[in-house]
């Protein structure tokens, strides 16, 4: 693996610099047919960009949603967001 890989090996819990777990990542990314080997660095960078665009997601969402009134992130703020929103519109009804 790469320089960023070999930074991850190193720790657990918070030393780690990604959230999501990378064999979890790895399993969704080989589902795709056209994907037939996953360098390290890009299973790391997958799986970083994913954790931003999902925090970037429920921040929004909870910016501009309903339930900021009861400090909850609620679904349907996440899912007015996409219906709403035209940065997450190509998440609307999935």
């Amino acid at each position: 693996g790469g320089k960023m890989a070999a930074r991850l090996s190193g720790g657990g819990g918070e030393n780690r610099l990604v959230s999501l777990p990378l064999s979890r990542i790895r399993v969704i990314m080989k589902s795709s047919p056209e994907v037939s080997s996953i360098n390290q660095d890009a299973l790391f960078l997958t799986a970083k960009a994913t954790e931003l665009f999902v925090q970037y997601l429920a921040t929004y969402s909870y910016k501009h949603g309903r339930g900021k009134e009861k400090s909850a992130l609620t679904y349907s703020d996440l899912s007015h967001t996409a219906e709403e929103c035209e940065t997450f519109q190509f998440l609307a009804g999935i």
